[in-house]
């Protein structure tokens, strides 16, 4: 009796709509001071596109302040913004491996493919499904309900999927095996990441979808647990789940969750594939649908609610009104880097709703954050009360990439002559990688045995966004000394040969413009700063270039330029 109260409470929980509206979210303390409408672009920018915005944008915001939600509505349908939605949601799924264990062999078609190609696409099929539902401004809810998924030549080679367009292009196709429209949840990428033991019986993978669509995570519930149960025998385990009131208390909802997965394979390894003829691999199963008869013997059902299949299961999550109010936390502390456990209730209440009434569109959601009072939060003059508000942002290690990419032309990228798993490695984006890469040592994740990015500097950040600044200045100053005034890249204003003084500054008060996101004029005070660094450098240095490259260094890895 007990139990089934649990369950009918469970499912009420999961499938009633709130009573009342949420309220609004409480205003922020008199003690808070807020960014100025240029830098709260800059940071708008930098938070959708990982780049700095235009000086033609600057100025317009700096005129009138009314202008930003124009240019933020610009910024989401740039292609730099589809790309912060896949990071965004790689840090919830993490996807993105560089793991010898995780390598596909290159058997068959796939010989001659590069290891670092066949695992950027491999590991991005879920993230580009998302991608694709957000670009073409379709309810966020089919991420989990959509009835394809998308696919390159390699993903459509290792699944056994349809696939029309050029090798490197990626299109809608459709499972052949009639998994079900569960959107990501169909997808076999999703399940090859998250591998289940034998004896576990899908709860991981079960675990992995509650907390990441519904921000639920069994493995942070308060519960005491009974160190009693001799968890190296399967049979007193599959009792103590059922009787066991410490345990019943999670898997009475996590079992019948884990009952949908059965049909995908626990595991798989290279030799399993050469010895199964190569590509494609089979990955899911119909025929073991009711696996869970024999295993955990729970019938599949979410949290309480019938659910058929996994379209069912899809279905429910985004019905859930937990998965909206989880988009929302989940995007807000992306965007603001607060900790989820940190981010105001009230506010979070007031995106999920106004989340819902919009068609959950996630566009809108983003801006409604980039637009909001907490997201403009410059600092507070109440140290205490400081500790959850945003303050300045530290840029991740992908919009580091894009950033110097964007502002230089410059990418930091090597021809690795490194093996993975015997398969040449291939060009390593060293920014974005981490098996011949930095992005770890910069604060990011592996998304394996990192899995939550740093937002503060430290020694090893520190000296990649050096690195960067430097291999960038070199790049850029040596482009644009012999390229045509009309081709220069940041050189706008004077050559890098030049060093009158009017024409040195000019340029210096351009680049704060372009770096820093400061209009200042060329006589300014913080052009003087820089003014003298680069008289310094010349002094010391034999060219003008190399006094250029010198303050470009500086600028480049200054605080001003590593945060936002």
């Amino acid at each position: 009796m007990r139990l089934l109260s649990l369950l009918l409470l469970a499912g009420a929980c999961a499938s009633d709509p709130p009573v009342d509206r949420p309220p609004e979210p409480p205003p922020l303390p008199a003690t808070v001071v807020y960014l100025t409408p240029t830098q709260h672009l800059t940071r708008a920018s930098m938070a959708l596109r990982g780049i700095r915005p235009s000086i033609e944008d600057l100025q317009a915001v700096d005129a009138d302040p009314d202008q930003l939600p124009v240019i933020v509505d610009r910024y989401l349908e740039s292609p730099q913004f589809l790309e912060t939605i896949k990071e965004l949601h790689n840090e919830t799924l993490l996807l993105r491996l560089e793991q010898g264990q995780f390598t596909f062999p290159d058997l068959g078609p796939l010989a001659g493919i590069t290891a670092s190609e066949l695992n950027a696409s491999v590991f991005d099929e879920p993230l580009k499904l998302i991608e694709d539902v957000v670009a073409n401004d379709r309810p966020y809810t089919e991420i989990v309900t959509a009835d394809y998924t998308m696919a390159n030549r390699t993903v459509a080679t290792i699944w056994g999927l349809p696939h029309t367009l050029p090798d490197d292009q990626w299109e809608r196709t459709q499972w052949p095996d009639g998994r079900g429209a569960a959107g990501v949840l169909a997808t076999s990428s999703l399940y090859y990441r998250w591998r289940s033991t034998g004896f576990n019986y899908e709860r991981g993978r079960a675990n992995m979808i509650s907390r990441a669509f519904l921000c639920h995570d069994f493995l942070s519930s308060d519960i005491a647990v009974d160190t009693s149960i001799d968890l190296s025998n399967p049979d007193v385990v599959a009792d103590a789940v059922v009787a066991n009131p410490s345990c019943a208390g999670c898997h009475q909802t996590l079992d019948p969750l884990a009952s949908y997965l059965f049909p995908y394979r626990n595991q798989i390894i290279a030799n399993q594939i050469e010895n199964e003829g190569g590509y494609p691999v089979t990955y899911f199963y119909p025929d073991r649908v009711n696996t869970w008869r024999r295993t955990n013997k729970r019938p599949p059902m979410f949290f309480g609610t019938e659910a058929q299949g996994l379209t069912g299961l899809g279905q429910a999550i985004a019905s859930d009104p937990r998965f909206a109010r989880c988009a929302a936390i989940r995007f807000a502390s992306y965007f603001t880097e607060v900790a989820q456990g940190d981010l105001s209730a009230g506010w979070i209440a007031s995106l999920q709703e106004k989340f819902v009434a919009g068609g959950m569109n996630a566009k809108q959601l983003a801006k409604l954050i980039v637009l909001s009072d907490e997201f403009r939060v410059s600092h507070d003059t109440d140290l205490e009360g400081a500790q959850t508000l945003v303050g300045e942002l530290k840029v991740r290690p992908e919009q580091l990439s894009r950033m110097l990419t964007n502002l230089t032309g410059f990418r930091w990228t090597t021809l690795s002559g490194a093996n993975l798993r015997g398969i040449p490695f291939g060009t390593a984006r060293l920014l974005e990688g981490d098996f011949v890469g930095f992005r770890v040592l910069a604060g990011g994740i592996d998304s394996y045995f990192v899995t939550e990015p740093v937002h503060t500097m430290n020694a090893t950040s520190s000296l990649v966004a050096k690195a960067a600044a430097s291999a960038a200045a070199q790049f850029v100053v040596d482009h644009d000394a012999a390229a045509a005034p009309a081709d220069r890249t940041l050189f706008v204003k004077a050559a890098p040969t030049d060093t009158d003084e009017a024409k040195v500054r000019a340029e210096l008060a351009f680049l704060h413009a372009r770096i820093y996101g400061e209009l200042v004029a060329p006589d300014s005070p913080e052009v003087d700063d820089t003014y003298q660094l680069f008289t310094d450098a010349l002094a010391e240095s034999s060219t003008a270039t190399r006094a250029w490259k010198i303050v470009l260094v500086g600028m480049l890895s200054d605080f001003r330029s590593l945060f936002y």
